[in-house]
Formats: structure tokens, C-alpha cells, sequence
């Protein structure tokens, strides 16, 4: 059947649709500001390239195929990969660091019972710098980016993979790998259970039995600093923390130190992107210096990935991008099309309709929820409003 779609894949048009390209618009055009180029990545990875590299989570979820020349492939499932590769074959080191921004596909499959193996991810990467200031700049460059989209009422919380991984790697690698599992599952009961079981030293398991209820504010990185003593792995987090809140981000920021993700693939500042109406995730990233170095790639690594859907149906762009419907009004098509194009030039967004008819126009631009209505003709045009009435202007 022709409305028929492969399971798990989708269509997007009307407000919707518009609301993510206007979207995307911005975040591109205000990433571009900040010196970071677009990015178009392949839609295809060779499996034996992005086996390795990627975390088993994702690997798990990758969707296989065969090109045809008979080369084992997946669907892109992740960006920044696509991006490491791209830094590897185009810069040399003294070119470095490479900013790149996009918005793109990816595909993966998901965890019962959802079934979709395809959404829209606008996203940043800052490859191959080095020093202090670049965990920053992402952070306050996707705070801006937020409200810029509208999405004023959003919280990120920060963590950091190596506060983790320095305590997980007191335990043994079987209890580690429960311990991580059950932080990115979110199960508690599970995560306790594998710390009673785990034979960890009493320093170790202090730390490992509080790390759930570290979060908060930025005070936390107090508190974590005392149960660790000296030499606790915060420096790079609590720089970045203290740099949001000096630029008026401390009330958009929290800290959560039992954010996990995998430890092959990150190492550094965590975080995740939460929208106050929904209480989701639209996203989130980090640091993945161990990424650039799987590649051969000396350097540091930072970025992240929001889910674009998500992101513009929580935006108010649908109703501020509503058209004004443009009525030829008996008009050559030449002369109509004219006007018409005098009439957008201010900015104004249009659609133009042909019908012969004016009350059959004026009712068709009510239907389909244009703002207001234009005779080009002779210049008369209505504000529509909800209940179906209008008014000359």
C-alpha cells in the first residue's frame, strides 16, 4: 500500500515539520556565529569501523545491512563517530581543533515496546583542543541555543565519568559492569544489591553507596570532595559548573554524579538535557577524549546530541509561523505572483491560493489556520481568528 512506512520509520510535515526546520535554522545559523562549520556525515558506516569504537549500548542497536558491494554496513547510529573520522582524514594536528555542527538522522533500534529505529538529531562537537575553557564554551554555547529555540525551561544536569570510574575501578570488573548497568537503568535496588555483594574496600564502597544521592546543586561538588579526601576527580567539572554560574546559569544547572555512560567511550564532564514540561531527556553529552585516542588522535573532545522532534514540539514556533494565505483574486498568474512576492519581501511567510472563488478562499485560509487573509487584487486583507471571524484591515 502506498501509506504504508517501514515499521518503526516516519513521516513529518505540517506544524510539526515547521517547527523543526525553524529550529534547525537557528541552531545551525547561531553554531556558525560561534565559528563551528555544518556537517553532513554519510548515511552508511562500515560495521568493522564503528564496531570498536562505539559504546556496546549502542552497538547493540545498530541497524545492519549489506551495500551492493557487498560491504558489511550500518545505518549511521551515531554522528560523533562520523565526525572523528572526518577530523582523522581532512586536518592535521596543527589544524586542530575542529568545531562542526549538524542536523541529521540517525538510526537505531529501540527498547520494547517502543519500535522506531529513526529520529532527527541537531547537534555541536568541539574536536582536538587542548586546555581548560572548551567544556565551558559547549555548555554555555547550548544554555544560549536553548533559549534561542525557546526552550528557556530546560535543566542540565552535569556529572562526570571520572568520579565514577576511579571508584567503580576499586570493585571487581564483573560488580563494576552491575554497578554502571544499574546507574544507566536508573535501578536502585539493583545497584545496592550488586554493591552488597561486590568485595570493594571500605573507602570505595563509602563513596560507590553515596554516589546515588549526590545530586543537587552546586554544593554537591562539596560534599563528593569530602567523602573522596584529597586528590578527589572533580577539577574539570567543578570549573565548568562554576563558569555557568557566573554567567547567570546557576538556577539551569544540577549536578548528578550517578549520571553513567560507557567508559570506553567517555571521560570527563557528563551531562543531560531535561525540559521542565515533559520531565525527558532531549538529549545530552559529554567529553570522549578516549574516542579521539581509539582513532589515533591526540587531543581532548567534547559535544553533544538533541532529539529535534522533541525540541520543536516543546517550541512555540508552529503558532508564530503561521502563514498569511495570498488570493489571487482573478489576477494573471504573472501580476499575482508579483504582488505576492512584494508582499513576502518583508519577511512575511505566504501562501498563495488559486481558487476563483473569495468566500471558498477565505474559508479554505480559516481551515487551515493561516493568520490572515489577502486579496491581491485589490489590497483588502482580514485577521482570522480562532472562532472563524475577521476583520478588515
Amino acid at each position: 500500500m502506498v501509506n504504508r512506512l517501514p515499521r518503526g520509520c516516519v513521516n513529518v510535515g505540517g506544524e510539526l515539520a515547521s517547527a523543526m526546520e525553524e529550529c534547525r535554522r537557528i541552531f545551525l545559523s547561531f553554531f556558525e556565529n560561534w565559528g563551528y562549520s555544518p556537517f553532513l556525515p554519510s548515511g552508511l558506516q562500515l560495521l568493522e569501523s564503528a564496531w570498536d569504537k562505539l559504546p556496546s549500548q549502542v552497538r547493540s542497536r545498530l541497524v545492519a545491512l549489506t551495500t551492493p558491494y557487498g560491504e558489511p554496513c550500518c545505518l549511521r547510529g551515531d554522528i560523533t563517530l562520523a565526525a572523528v573520522a572526518y577530523l582523522a582524514s581532512h586536518y592535521a594536528p596543527e589544524e586542530q581543533p575542529l568545531r562542526i555542527c549538524y542536523c541529521d538522522r540517525v538510526y537505531m533500534k529501540s527498547a520494547p515496546p517502543r519500535t522506531s529505529i529513526e529520529s532527527f538529531q541537531i547537534g555541536a562537537e568541539l574536536l582536538g583542543w587542548e586546555g581548560e575553557g572548551a567544556d565551558a564554551e559547549m555548555l554555555s554555547l547550548l544554555l544560549r541555543v536553548l533559549d534561542a529555540l525557546g526552550l528557556e525551561r530546560t535543566t542540565i544536569a552535569l556529572g562526570d565519568s571520572t568520579f565514577l570510574q576511579r571508584a567503580l575501578a576499586s570493585a571487581e570488573s564483573a560488580a563494576a559492569e552491575s554497578l554502571a548497568d544499574a546507574l544507566r537503568k536508573g535501578s536502585l535496588p539493583d545497584y545496592f544489591a550488586a554493591l552488597e555483594k561486590g568485595n570493594i574496600p571500605d573507602f570505595y564502597r563509602t563513596i560507590l553507596s553515596a554516589i546515588p544521592r549526590l545530586r543537587g546543586d552546586i554544593s554537591v561538588l562539596s560534599e563528593a570532595e569530602k567523602l573522596w579526601g584529597r586528590g578527589a576527580p572533580l577539577s574539570a567539572l567543578k570549573t565548568t559548573a562554576a563558569t555557568l554560574e557566573s554567567q547567570g546559569y546557576g538556577n539551569r544547572i544540577s549536578i548528578d554524579l550517578s549520571l553513567a555512560r560507557d567508559p570506553g567511550y567517555y571521560s570527563g564532564p557528563l551531562f543531560e538535557v531535561y525540559s521542565w514540561e515533559s520531565g525527558r531527556s532531549l538529549g545530552g553529552g559529554g567529553r570522549y577524549d578516549r574516542l579521539l585516542s581509539s582513532c589515533g588522535l591526540k587531543g581532548q573532545a567534547m559535544g553533544f546530541a538533541l532529539d529535534l522532534e522533541q525540541a520543536a514540539s516543546l517550541s512555540s514556533f508552529p503558532s508564530r509561523r503561521s502563514p498569511t494565505m495570498a488570493w489571487a483574486g482573478g489576477l494573471s498568474p504573472e501580476e499575482a505572483l508579483r504582488r505576492a512576492a512584494d508582499l513576502s519581501s518583508d519577511g512575511t511567510r505566504i501562501e498563495m491560493n488559486w481558487n476563483g472563488d473569495r468566500n471558498a478562499s477565505l474559508q479554505a485560509a480559516e481551515k487551515r489556520g493561516c493568520r490572515s487573509w489577502v486579496d491581491l487584487a485589490s489590497g483588502t486583507a482580514f485577521t482570522l481568528f480562532p472562532a472563524g471571524k475577521g476583520g478588515a484591515s
